[in-house]
């Protein structure tokens, strides 16, 4: 009787630590959030302010390919 407890608690003791063990995340699934955390953050964040620098870059370039045009260079 005691060996049959204590088979069923080892048994439920295996099971527990083999479910929880389950829902405990990977390195590559807490690499994958951390990667898409960093991009989601990004293109909230960074994005506008990116788009808004290239756009100052290309208004600079064609203000001199204007002046050169106007120089003939």
């Amino acid at each position: 009787m005691e060996k049959k407890v204590a088979l069923v608690l080892s048994m439920m003791l295996l099971v527990s630590v083999l479910s929880s063990a389950e829902e405990t995340p990977t390195i590559g699934q807490r690499l994958d959030t951390a990667t898409n955390d960093v991009t989601n953050f990004f293109n909230k964040h960074a994005g506008p302010a990116v788009d808004s620098v290239s756009s100052t870059a290309k208004s600079v370039y064609n203000w001199f390919g204007g002046k050169a045009k106007e120089w003939g260079l």
